[in-house]
């Protein structure tokens, strides 16, 4: 199979009900702080400070790195986390290096530099009144989606509705994209769906807090530090009680119905390492139906593994030799352009 055949098929696949699963490799695109890396080194430089003083906290965090010193990945070094209060030092810290991480970038951001803003652009395209959403999982807390889709001027839909303080409630924020219509030729009126984006934020985000057992979006507070009465939402690997609530409020049944939906699977800069986003998405995969693509610097993570399991995937990444390797059906293609780049695949492809 030659390029054109290969550029073809993502095209054909892209044409399909759309799921995009977006990783920290965007993220990372805009900078490198906000990798798993720049907050591991966060992490290990302020909590031994915080949690001081704290036996049961200080034996888990030296787990941790102990773990890591085995060359277990940041994220499963964290499950063996128990300590309520090394948990929530973990939630806050992680919310302080993230909203700093966002801050210090944001002229950036407000001006559009953002590479997943090209493939946006095109996907802006796809959506109409006949295929009126195109669903976005992710697991990154960052506001980095969420600003290059206002900067493609796509609505979107997090499940949250209400004026500054936003409360969650999908059934309640879908109402918000529902439009009434006259059929001109019965005098009938109808109902249809506003195109737009629906974005799984399944891991929480630098604007989600909790109140009271309550789930509450705030865009103003995103970048505080700390707020009275407010737990920063985030959900940090491990059984937290932030998971918990987040079960009980239908982040996961949503985006599980979007993984069922979907007949085409997109991967940016995803690691595979994720067993609340992988475990439905991997039961999916290798159905006769369905199809995937994944774009990303380096295939990490089980991410190979799956590709030995489902030969039908495209995979690009980065060849390290200025260009891309492009995997399908057991066989490797070089290109000479960096098509791994999200901005190059959209400018490239499609």
């Amino acid at each position: 199979m030659d390029l054109n055949e290969i550029y073809q098929e993502i095209q054909d696949r892209l044409r399909k009900q759309l799921a995009l699963i977006i990783g920290t490799g965007s993220s990372i695109s805009v900078d490198f702080d906000f990798g798993m890396g720049a907050l591991e080194s966060h992490l290990k430089s302020v909590i031994p400070v915080v949690v001081k003083g704290d036996k049961k906290a200080e034996s888990e965090w030296k787990l941790v790195l102990e773990s890591l010193d085995r060359k277990v990945d940041f994220e499963n070094s964290l499950n063996v986390v128990k300590s309520d209060f090394l948990l929530e030092s973990i939630i806050v810290e992680t919310g302080k290096h993230v909203a700093k991480v966002n801050y210090k970038n944001i002229s950036k951001i407000s001006i559009g530099n953002i590479p997943i803003i090209a493939l946006f652009e095109r996907l802006k395209n796809a959506l109409s009144y006949t295929n009126p959403i195109i669903d976005i999982i992710t697991p990154n807390y960052d506001l980095i989606i969420e600003n290059a889709l206002s900067h493609c001027e796509i609505d979107y839909n997090d499940g949250f509705y209400g004026g500054i303080q936003k409360r969650f409630d999908w059934g309640e924020s879908e109402q918000l994209f529902n439009r009434l219509e006259n059929n001109s030729k019965t005098g009938k009126v109808y109902s249809k769906v506003y195109p737009h984006i629906r974005l799984h934020k399944v891991h929480g985000s630098l604007n989600y807090f909790v109140k009271n057992e309550n789930v509450y979006r705030n865009d103003s507070l995103s970048y505080f530090e700390s707020i009275d009465d407010y737990e920063r939402f985030i959900i940090t690997p491990g059984e937290t009680k932030h998971k918990r609530i987040v079960e009980n409020r239908h982040f996961y049944r949503e985006m599980d119905n979007a993984i069922d939906k979907a007949h085409t699977y997109l991967f940016i800069g995803y690691g595979f390492n994720d067993i609340d986003i992988d475990k439905k998405i991997c039961q999916n995969i290798n159905q006769v139906n369905r199809r995937a693509i994944i774009v990303t610097k380096d295939l990490i993570g089980n991410a190979k593994t799956i590709l030995d399991k489902n030969p039908e995937i495209i995979a690009i990444s980065d060849n390290y030799n200025g260009g891309a390797t492009i995997r399908y059906k057991g066989t490797e293609l070089e290109h000479n352009k960096p098509i791994w780049q999200i901005d190059e695949f959209a400018n490239e492809i499609l």
